[in-house]
């Protein structure tokens, strides 16, 4: 079922339009106000205070599902919900917007985008790798939890990535126990998603990196993804093509995650899987 869920979802949040009742935001925004309300999300909120915001949600879905003995609606309930927890429309609305200013030689505005979308200049990381560490926080992060934990996996991950956000959002300041949870959480899956990069670009060049990152325990999953990508691709920067870099990046990603599929689909006729 998880590979059937995950085939569904991801043909069809290429092809559909996904209104706001389809998108994590709308609900994790819900779910902030209400913390905001109850005066729960606080600056000096405790610790386990953080990880119950963070765990609850995932814990009590696991719990519905469990209950659930038809298989048909298990299938539709898991479909739905990976549905919700994948991909970011908005980012990939302000990334279409980023290529139309290119073509049409808008450099300017092309900043703007790259700025919405998270890019600064002053990071030391280029936008194309700024592009395939969204994509592994909004899809392969996703994909990897649904496939061990199902549902509840994934809204375990996305639950963590936004109140982590909307923490540093409502204060100016990272939660130390935030950043911590997403340590944890995105240890193994940015090393498999590093392991696709380096197979579906340049094996060679990029497996000294990967291998470097697997026995450096401490270092942060942005630096091991990025740092990997830019091994697995050979570009030559070309200052007045804004597209070449970002493109290269994004199609490497792509095929990424289609190296997941794969892989979940050899994990699932082997019985690894459900």
């Amino acid at each position: 079922m998880t590979l059937i869920s995950l085939i569904v979802v991801l043909l069809a949040e290429r092809i559909a339009t996904q209104s706001k009742y389809w998108q994590e935001s709308f609900y994790n925004q819900l779910y902030h106000g209400f913390l905001i309300r109850k005066n729960i999300l606080s600056e000096d909120m405790s610790d386990a205070t953080f990880l119950a915001v963070v765990i609850v949600p995932a814990l009590i879905l696991f719990l519905l599902l469990s209950s659930v003995d038809n298989g048909l609606i298990r299938l539709v309930l898991d479909t739905a919900i990976l549905m919700v927890c994948i991909g970011c429309p908005h980012l990939r609305d302000l990334y279409k917007c980023y290529l139309q200013a290119a073509n049409r030689g808008d450099f300017q505005a092309c900043s703007m985008y790259a700025d919405q979308i998270g890019h600064s200049g002053d990071t030391s990381s280029s936008f194309g790798q700024m592009l395939v560490w969204l994509n592994y926080q909004h899809y392969a992060a996703v994909i990897i939890w649904f496939a061990v934990l199902g549902p509840a996996g994934a809204v375990l991950y996305v639950m963590a990535r936004s109140v982590n956000v909307q923490f540093q959002n409502e204060f100016s300041t990272e939660s130390a126990i935030g950043q911590k949870i997403m340590f944890v959480l995105d240890w193994v899956p940015v090393r498999i998603t590093a392991l696709g990069l380096l197979l579906m670009g340049h094996f060679s060049r990029a497996i000294p990196t990967w291998l470097k990152y697997l026995s450096d325990a401490g270092a942060s999953a942005k630096k091991v993804l990025t740092d990997v990508a830019d091994a697995a691709e050979d570009i030559d920067v070309n200052e007045e093509d804004y597209t070449e870099e970002p493109c290269t990046f994004v199609r490497l990603a792509k095929r990424n995650v289609m190296f997941l599929v794969v892989v979940i689909s050899v994990l699932s006729l082997s019985g690894w899987i459900r």
